[in-house]
């Protein structure tokens, strides 16, 4: 049974319909598993501060067409991240509970490595590994967010980067701030969706360093 009160640094969005579930079967032509199905119907994809990510119906679709799981790990689904690059693998039959975790570079089930056996224990004990009672991902809770160079497009770029992170600092002292580096942008934040918000920014983030917030 899913239960996800005692989960710290909980996001999640409103239940998925069953009409939600069928289409994404039917558009994957797979049975979901029973304990992921309980999950939508509590909520529709979750995320906690430490940078996992469940999916809901929409994100589930698009993330394994864009990776093509029936491709290259068949008779699994992705169901979801860390946000630092692993991808969290069930099978698709209906009484499968156990998760696999692998390198979203190598989605081959068989360099895969099993985090729990039991989907629905390791949701409703915050996503811990079992194994050792660890976080799956060696990450620190909060991180602050450094500018080390100047972009290539100057202010323009300096412009995304503040309007991407949320920055409350205005462009004009962004850019005299770009000339007196390094200069720490965002201090305290979730390190998980510093990550998520750093991927956004694509070449640009190359300027930019995740520092563990001491």
């Amino acid at each position: 049974m899913i239960d996800l009160s005692g989960i710290a640094g909980l996001t999640k969005n409103g239940a998925a319909s069953e009409a939600d579930i069928h289409e994404v079967e039917s558009r994957l032509c797979i049975n979901l598993p029973d304990d992921y199905k309980e999950l939508l119907r509590h909520t529709n994809g979750l995320s906690i501060d430490s940078g996992i990510f469940i999916y809901g119906t929409e994100d589930i679709l698009e993330r394994n067409e864009t990776w093509e799981v029936d491709k290259y790990a068949p008779g699994t689904i992705a169901v979801g991240d860390d946000g630092g690059g692993n991808v969290f693998l069930m099978h698709t039959q209906q009484n499968k509970k156990e998760v696999l975790v692998v390198d979203s570079g190598d989605m081959n089930p068989n360099h895969a490595e099993v985090i729990t056996p039991d989907f629905s224990k390791w949701v409703n004990d915050g996503f811990i590994d079992v194994s050792d009672e660890k976080l799956l991902v060696d990450m620190p809770e909060h991180c602050k967010i450094v500018l080390v160079n100047a972009p290539s497009e100057g202010l323009k770029d300096l412009v995304k980067i503040k309007t991407i992170l949320g920055i409350k600092i205005s462009p004009a002292d962004l850019l005299k701030a770009s000339k007196n580096l390094p200069y720490t942008l965002i201090e305290s934040y979730p390190y998980g969706k510093a990550k998520k918000l750093i991927e956004k920014l694509g070449p640009v983030a190359e300027v930019l360093k995740i520092e563990e917030d001491r």
